[in-house]
């Protein structure tokens, strides 16, 4: 017999299909848990049950959530807690006259108070720049200020201080004088030493006829020991004043107010600068004029009613047009509102 009437190649071909889709049905079983249905075309496609995505994506995303809110608590905590950013390292510029070692108990003291009790303020992020800068200027006498955290635990305040005091000389005693003018304070008898003597040789005669040459005191001229002063008492503005020679009292008005402002004006403009370095000034008998001695060994004449910061301009322009700073002067007149003589 033919051996295509022994074989029916039609029903082998259906029981190979069979045995096809009953093996995809057993894998799907196993190994793709997705619902199938079947409708009026259905040849084995697989439907999701959205259900169970939207179960999982909620879940997923709830996952995240507390996932990057316990990631912003742990980087917030290390920042916090940790001794890598904790402020420990101060650094203060500017100061002259208020105490460094004063003045970084404050901002220790700032730094390690307790927020609501519990925290301390001296972590790179809890630190508030404008809390420490609005402190300090109320408890010291400063100018101007700039606080600025460097990461991760710096921190560096550069001070400009105000100048509230001035120390008064007459000859006989040093004191610190406030911006009233008056004696706040008597710090001491000025030394015997300030005082340099003016001789001159002077012949006489004898009863005899021989001529006889002597030295005598001819005068008395008063130079203040400035770098001890500032020593002692300060880097502050130095007035001697030639008006009084009686002793001081405590809150006895030596200097007009105007004049401890026009005073403090020059120390401002003068303190730094390298061509007219100040060294003191003097209150002149007159009690108009004012003398500006400086460590280059000349001196400026002025006047109180004379406007500061335009006598500081006329100065600039007479170095930068007319003098020679490397020459020796003796002194610059600047009395005469429209010339100015120099020598």
């Amino acid at each position: 017999m033919p051996i295509k009437k022994i074989i029916n190649h039609h029903r082998l071909q259906r029981k190979i299909n069979n045995k096809i889709k009953s093996t995809k049905k057993i894998f799907n079983y196993f190994f793709n848990p997705k619902k199938t249905r079947r409708d009026f075309s259905w040849e084995g496609r697989e439907v999701e049950n959205p259900f169970i995505h939207e179960k999982i994506s909620k879940k997923l995303l709830y996952f995240k959530i507390l996932l990057l809110i316990a990631s912003v608590l742990i980087t917030f905590s290390i920042f916090l807690f940790h001794p890598f950013f904790i402020i420990e390292d101060v650094k203060i510029d500017g100061l002259q006259r208020i105490s460094k070692v004063d003045l970084l108990d404050t901002v220790n003291g700032i730094l390690n108070y307790r927020k609501f009790g519990l925290i301390k303020e001296n972590s790179y992020i809890l630190s508030n720049v404008n809390e420490i800068k609005d402190i300090l200027k109320e408890r010291y006498p400063i100018e101007k200020i700039i606080v600025k955290k460097s990461f991760p635990n710096k921190l560096s305040i550069i001070i400009q201080e105000k100048i509230s005091t001035i120390i008064y000389d007459n000859g006989l005693e040093y004191s610190y004088v406030d911006l009233e003018g008056k004696i706040v304070e008597i710090m001491g008898k000025t030394s015997e030493y300030d005082w340099k003597d003016i001789t001159a040789e002077v012949a006489t005669t004898t009863e005899s006829g021989e001529s006889v040459t002597s030295t005598v005191v001819v005068a008395r001229i008063y130079e203040p020991d400035v770098n001890t002063i500032k020593k002692d008492l300060g880097s502050y503005p130095i007035i001697y004043d030639k008006n009084n020679l009686n002793d001081v009292s405590l809150n006895l008005d030596v200097l007009d107010k105007t004049k401890v402002n026009i005073l403090i004006d020059w120390f401002k403009q003068l303190d730094n600068n390298e061509k007219i370095p100040l060294k003191y000034f003097v209150f002149e008998d007159n009690s108009q004029d004012l003398t500006i001695k400086t460590y280059k060994g000349f001196y400026i004449k002025t006047r109180f009613d004379r406007e500061v910061t335009d006598q500081i301009n006329k100065l600039n322009s007479l170095y930068k047009e007319k003098i020679d700073e490397n020459k020796f002067l003796e002194y610059i007149d600047l009395r005469y509102p429209d010339r100015i003589y120099w020598k």
